[in-house]
């Protein structure tokens, strides 16, 4: 019987079994042989702190609204629920009418940390020659950096503060610096990210634990930044990307936000340097700002070109990288203490 990463408890995650049923026309089912988790989103909702604990999105009203404590969706922080983000592996079996996988394939997809995955066969996409285990994984990530640095709408020299060294953040410093900006300070509590950072083209970090965020950009740009992109969900980091920027000027953000948010004074920079604040959110049925131009699916196709020729890699951010069997135990470990992860990915 195989096996998935399971949320049993709040908090808690276990290695739990489960049985695939018959095969239905139209789906692919494959033997998964390398997976990731999310962290912002996966940990935010775990936690317990997500805006979906006690409301859902009406994706007609597109807003959030109460939903009843013995409605289905309410167990709090994906009880009951499979935990993964994307996984890869090879076809074992296709349904009836599918024409465009065959067993043997390799495939990827969204999908959990489990043995093994079905999906429709509309879900999958095969995989590259070109891309390894761990670029497949790092897709994800890697589409909402290039959809922030789309909306920064970044030019040729231009500087950017970017804050937030997740898998997310180090994508768009990668992206930042095939684009030719003359100068990109990252801003991350912690020294393997900021190495990391470093490593794919910042010219400086800031420790933000250490240093006020908008005088360190200040004194290591010569003036404040053109832009700033705040990946990491943090109030306190938003408000220092606000003043890291000049007047006028752009922040972008792609954060899941939670917490206090009493440290976002919006009386101060924001409003006496008026800045411009941009969400960036690629998927959620958001059509692009350049449509029609450019949509999801072009975005999508754009970032798996640049893994295969090399723009983007996601060789240090797959880390670490655990067998299934510790699958369990690594998500807990790094839920609790995030300092030496960056992007938990599982080997089966």
């Amino acid at each position: 019987m195989p096996r998935g990463l399971f949320v049993d408890a709040p908090q808690h995650a276990i290695l739990a079994d489960y049985t695939d049923a018959p095969l239905p026309a139209g789906q692919v089912r494959f033997r998964t042989e390398f997976a990731a988790v999310k962290h912002g989103t996966m940990f935010h909702i775990f936690s317990g702190e997500s805006p979906f604990q006690a409301q859902r999105f009406d994706p007609a009203l597109r807003l959030f609204v109460h939903t009843p404590a013995d409605a289905p969706n309410a167990a709090p922080g994906f009880v009951g629920q499979f935990i993964g983000n994307m996984a890869v592996g090879q076809v074992t079996e296709v349904g009836a009418g599918v024409a465009d996988f065959q067993p043997g394939d390799r495939v990827y997809c969204y999908g959990p940390v489990a043995e093994t995955v079905t999906k429709p066969a509309a879900a999958l996409h095969h995989l590259p020659p070109e891309l390894s285990l761990a670029d497949a994984v790092c897709l994800d990530p890697a589409l909402y950096a290039y959809g922030a640095v789309r909306d920064a709408r970044i030019t040729l020299g231009d500087t950017v503060a970017v804050s937030g060294m997740g898998a997310i953040g180090l994508c768009v410093i990668q992206l930042l610096a095939r684009a030719g900006c003359a100068q990109i300070v990252a801003v991350d509590p912690l020294p393997k990210r900021r190495a990391l950072a470093a490593r794919y083209g910042a010219t400086a970090t800031v420790d933000p634990a250490a240093e006020d965020v908008g005088l360190a950009v200040r004194r290591l740009l010569g003036r404040p930044a053109d832009v700033a992109i705040e990946a990491s969900g943090s109030y306190r980091a938003l408000y220092g990307a606000m003043r890291s920027v000049g007047q006028c000027a752009r922040i972008v953000t792609l954060g899941y936000y939670k917490g206090d948010h009493s440290s976002l004074p919006l009386g101060a920079e924001w409003h006496h340097n008026r800045l411009e604040l941009i969400s960036s959110m690629p998927v959620w049925d958001n059509p692009s700002r350049e449509a029609p131009l450019w949509d999801l699916a072009r975005l999508e196709a754009t970032v798996v070109d640049f893994f295969r020729r090399g723009w983007l890699t996601a060789d240090g951010i797959a880390d670490p990288i655990v067998p299934f069997a510790q699958a369990a135990d690594a998500f807990l470990h790094t839920f609790q203490d995030p300092a030496d992860a960056i992007k938990l990915c599982v080997r089966f």
